[in-house]
């Protein structure tokens, strides 16, 4: 996206002094912030949101038997998603369904109508090719690596 190098890691060491684990902070989120450009402007093209997006695919891992909004929620990216406001939306688009589950009617189950299953089919294909070309200039052995670390970065007990 930007050709210029990006400054403010730079910028503020000079403020306050190096501090690496502030200048990898400051580059993982802009790394984060230039990717997430390009998944944006992809699933605006289907008329959906990232969360929206995500809380459709939590669901469609619920299979036949649909999902809790709690178990939405625990799938979604971003941890503090209203993930009852964003079920409503999903519903009035007709890309949701809610039902009570026959086990326990106290349980509500969210399963996907034929309209989201199908939106979610015709995004699978374009989403994985934008992935590939996000990181098709780096090595295979680089991802797994850069993988494991950001998973390291999250967990200070290394889980």
């Amino acid at each position: 996206l930007s050709m210029k190098k990006f400054q403010t890691p730079d910028l503020v060491a000079k403020e306050t002094g190096k501090l690496v684990e502030q200048e990898v902070y400051l580059n993982l989120m802009r790394t984060a912030e230039e990717m997430k450009l390009h998944l944006v402007d992809l699933l605006a093209g289907f008329g959906l949101s990232g969360k929206q997006y995500n809380a459709l695919r939590a669901i469609r891992r619920g299979g036949a038997e649909g999902e809790t909004p709690s178990g939405i929620g625990a799938q979604m990216a971003e941890p503090r998603a209203d993930v009852t406001r964003l079920l409503d939306r999903l519903e009035r688009e007709a890309l949701v369904e809610r039902r009570h589950d026959e086990r326990d009617r106290r349980v509500v189950r969210v399963l996907l109508s034929k309209r989201g299953k199908k939106l979610l089919a015709d995004i699978d294909g374009p989403l994985l090719e934008l992935h590939r070309s996000q990181f098709m200039h780096m090595r295979q052995e680089d991802l797994e690596a850069l993988s494991r670390l950001l998973i390291l970065a999250r967990s200070p007990t290394g889980l």
